[in-house]
This record gives structure tokens, C-alpha cells and sequence, in this order.
């Protein structure tokens, strides 16, 4: 059977998501809360931009490098970037990873350079079960299911 092209283009989809429990982090959950993220998939912009953050992290480390007078200055700017001289690539990439892929609580670069450094167990477990959910592709929206009628 050939590839139906013109169904693939009507489809609708949305990224796939998971919950992903990360217990260590119960303490920042209200009473009740399950400790868990949710976290979806990528799309391929969003996974492109993960992946070069390793190259982009040494152009922008060359540039603050650039602008900065002093290595307090550097560092200053390095921190609000959220970004360290000593961050290997693969970190910068998960770092993209989370921040794109993270729902609920959606968090922001420094929020997450802080769950990497303070959780990195949570941190990995978070941005794996992102790259398995992008490597899924989206889901297709399924129409709603027609009512049935009830006899009498």
C-alpha cells in the first residue's frame, strides 16, 4: 500500500507527552501534588536548536570573552546567560532539551542550569524521556467518536 499522502496532509497532530516522576523534588510540590513534570516532544526546529547548543555555547563563550573586561565581568555574564565556561555540549543540548520540552512546569534556562546541577538524576530522566518522545513523533488527533443512540 502506497503512502497516502493527501490523509498525511489533512491529519492533524500534537506532540506527544508524558508525566515523569521525579520524587527527589517532592518538597517543591504543594501537599497532595504528585511529584512529577510533564514533559512533550520536539519538533524538528526545537531538536536542531538542542543539538547545536554545544557549537552555539562556544561562540557566545567567545564573544563574552570578547566584551568583557575582567573575568568578573565574564562570569557575571556567563551567569545571567545561564551558561558556564566548564558546560560540556551534551549538557548544553539536554539544557535546550528541557527548556523547549518542558510543559508543566514550563522552566526557564536558569531553572533548569539549577535542576542539572542540584538533580542531575531528575535532569537526565527529564530530557531522555524528551528525546524518546520526539524520536515517537507527534500523535494523531483522533476525531471524536460519534454518539451512539440509545434504544428505548
Amino acid at each position: 500500500m502506497p503512502f497516502a499522502a493527501d490523509a498525511f496532509e489533512r491529519a492533524q497532530f500534537v506532540a506527544r507527552s508524558a508525566r515523569v516522576p521525579v520524587p527527589a523534588l517532592a518538597a517543591f510540590f504543594g501537599e497532595g501534588e504528585a511529584a512529577e513534570f510533564e514533559v512533550r516532544g520536539l519538533s524538528a526546529v526545537e531538536l536542531h536548536r538542542a543539538m547545536d547548543a554545544g557549537a552555539r555555547q562556544s561562540s557566545i563563550e567567545s564573544i563574552v570573552k570578547a566584551i568583557a573586561k575582567s573575568g568578573d565581568q565574564a562570569e557575571a555574564i556567563r551567569k545571567a546567560l545561564g551558561l558556564s565556561k566548564d558546560t560540556p555540549g551534551e549538557i548544553a543540548k539536554r539544557l535546550e532539551l528541557l527548556v523547549a520540552g518542558s510543559v508543566a512546569p514550563a522552566l526557564t534556562l536558569p531553572q533548569a542550569v539549577k535542576l542539572a546541577e542540584k538533580f542531575p538524576v531528575e535532569f537526565l530522566s527529564l530530557t531522555n524521556t524528551i528525546t524518546e518522545l520526539t524520536g515517537q513523533g507527534a500523535d494523531l488527533v483522533k476525531p471524536p467518536a460519534a454518539s451512539q443512540t440509545i434504544p428505548a
